[in-house]
């Protein structure tokens, strides 16, 4: 273990004299992108769904009755998917649009989601409208 961080401090040190900044690994992760973290429900309690964002997209998977279901918002395409299926080409029921709507909530409490919630409201909204 003792190897491993002087080699580790080694190389930042080596990096560092090449003039490259050294990233902690918080920083590494900002720059990257986010992380997959469950969702808390608004009384703080874990929900069995999971919330990743990375850079401008979404994905969502949660419990929908008896089975795994999966939203993904692609902001830069302006196209959502509801179970690998583009919402565009699909008829969607009643619950389906429930969890569809309820993913603003979702977005609108978590730090990361804020950043592409109005960019996934506007677009549910317009694909909403077209598929009726």
């Amino acid at each position: 273990m003792k190897d491993i961080k002087r080699s580790n401090m080694e190389a930042a040190e080596r990096m560092a004299e090449a003039g490259e900044k050294v990233l902690s690994p918080l920083e590494k992760i900002k720059k990257t992108g986010g992380v997959a973290h469950p969702v808390r429900t608004p009384i703080g309690k874990a929900a069995d769904s999971m919330l990743a964002v990375y850079r401008e997209k979404v994905t969502y998977t949660f419990i929908l009755g008896k089975e795994v279901a999966s939203i993904h918002f692609d902001k830069s395409k302006g196209e959502i998917f509801f179970r690998g299926h583009n919402i565009r080409n699909v008829e969607l029921k009643h619950e389906q649009i429930k969890a569809l709507k309820d993913l603003q909530a979702v977005l609108q409490e978590d730090e990361q989601g804020r950043l592409l919630f109005n960019d996934y409201v506007a677009t549910l909204g317009h694909l909403l409208a077209d598929n009726k």
